[in-house]
């Protein structure tokens, strides 16, 4: 009898790549989707008449806004429907965006284009959570989430110097038809392979797993309902120091990679199109490194908030660094090294959803990672439209082949706000409670419990 509880715990550890992967790789249309509208930015205003920078900047933040709405109810999805069923549909949902926004020649079909994909690809993030919660050892969360930074980052890789060149060789359209192409391939694979949990398939559960490796788990309870789930998530007060050091930190991040830093490149620094997402490459190569790197620390050492504090507080060291050199116009040759800096200080959020996961019962994870992830793109939503009005306020007049030039100083004050707005975030991060790796609302649960049947007794 032993040998088989081995063997089907070998069964279920090797299975559970087969779940991940698909789900790894849907991950990749998510960062693809984030991103891309900053390298095609200039297309977008000449082919559909964008004058201001904060019309783009909102067309961007579609994604954002759409993303973060969708969180809580992902969660929900993903608790009570499961991961397999929700990315499944998300993906289709996703593909159905990615073709319009490339094949319609008006406005308002590019903004419904963009929400569509918006709204596939904001469901993914959350269930792979569920798929880490339901496949994965508790030891290994932290190591999961850098992994997935990783693969979705290759996303962000592909919508930086490689779709410079497909944009430059097919145009820009074409770019949209190919992700929507994968997305409909992935959407296939990841019906075909995923599974909710292992006892779906007759492998033992995670629990039973770390039960005989001597962890703690907690007492079994009925399964809330949605509204006393979220109740229990949202009346949390250490679910929102993360929630808002992840909004502001991430709110800068994505305002220069995924909007306005192929411009800043190539209007400040006269850079071709190709050159400028050279060191958006970076800047997503620094985030890929350090997603795995803090989340392995997290993990081997048993502490979330100490490595999200130290890389928060470099990541606004190089912002400042960028901000008052020569009034954000650095020298060249230090760009390169600066943007490979910024990705590995914005990488200490991957501990997000750790943080807010490790104060929530583990039979709400999905809820609790909606909560948490939703607090990112809130936070690009609205700094991608002000980073856009305040270079429109420092406009020279200056305009090139129906696109306005804005000139280094209206970059200087945009960033001067990302500065204050990091800053801020730090504030957040210093006060996030130390779970140390434990889940400590299992163990309020259990507290509870007991004094339940104490009263009752």
């Amino acid at each position: 009898m032993m040998a088989t509880n081995i063997s089907g715990e070998q069964q279920m550890l090797r299975r559970r790549w087969l779940v991940w992967v698909p789900a790894a790789l849907s991950c990749w249309v998510v960062y693809f989707h984030r991103v891309g509208t900053g390298v095609v930015a200039d297309n977008l205003m000449r082919d559909f008449a964008i004058e201001r920078a904060s019309d783009l900047g909102i067309l961007a933040s579609i994604y954002f806004y759409t993303y973060a709405l969708a969180q809580v109810p992902a969660g929900i999805l993903a608790d009570y429907f499961g991961p397999r069923l929700t990315i499944s549909i998300a993906m289709l949902v996703s593909a159905v965006g990615a073709l319009l926004f490339g094949w319609t020649d008006t406005l308002s079909g590019l903004y419904l284009g963009r929400f569509l994909a918006s709204l596939g690809v904001s469901l993914i993030y959350v269930n792979i959570v569920k798929i880490h919660a339901e496949w994965f050892r508790a030891r290994e969360f932290g190591t999961m989430s850098g992994l997935i930074v990783l693969v979705g980052n290759a996303g962000s890789l592909a919508a930086a110097t490689p779709l410079a060149v497909v944009v430059e060789a097919l145009g820009w359209r074409s770019s949209f038809y190919m992700i929507a192409v994968f997305s409909l391939l992935m959407a296939l694979l990841c019906w075909l392979l995923i599974r909710n949990r292992p006892t779906d398939i007759g492998l033992p559960s995670i629990a039973a797993i770390e039960g005989r490796e001597g962890c703690m788990h907690s007492p079994a309870v009925a399964k809330p309902s949605i509204g006393g789930s979220l109740k229990q998530v949202l009346g949390n007060r250490h679910t929102w120091t993360p929630f808002f050091a992840s909004s502001l930190i991430y709110g800068v991040y994505m305002t220069v990679v995924g909007l306005w830093g192929v411009s800043y490149f190539m209007q400040v620094y006269g850079m071709s199109r190709f050159d400028a997402s050279n060191h958006l490459l970076l800047m997503v190569t620094g985030n890929m490194l350090g997603g795995p790197l803090f989340g392995f620390f997290s993990d081997r050492f048993g502490f979330r908030r100490l490595p999200y504090v130290g890389a928060t507080a470099f990541f606004l060291a190089i912002w400042l660094l960028l901000t008052f050199w020569n009034q954000a116009k650095p020298p060249e040759w230090v760009l390169y090294p600066i943007c490979l800096a910024i990705g590995l200080g914005v990488s200490g959020i991957t501990l997000t959803v750790a943080c807010v996961k490790e104060v929530n019962s583990s039979h709400i994870t999905g809820m609790a990672a909606g909560v948490a992830n939703s607090g990112a793109f809130v936070g690009a939503a609205f700094l991608q439209p002000l980073f856009g009005w305040i270079l429109d306020q420092y406009w020279q007049g200056a305009i090139e082949h129906g696109v306005k030039i804005y000139p280094a100083i209206a970059y200087h004050q945009a960033f001067l706000l990302c500065a204050a707005v990091l800053a801020v975030g730090l504030v957040f991060v210093l006060n996030i409670k130390e779970t140390y790796c434990r889940n400590v609302g299992d163990e309020l649960q259990t507290t509870l419990s007991i004094a339940k049947v104490s009263r009752n007794g």
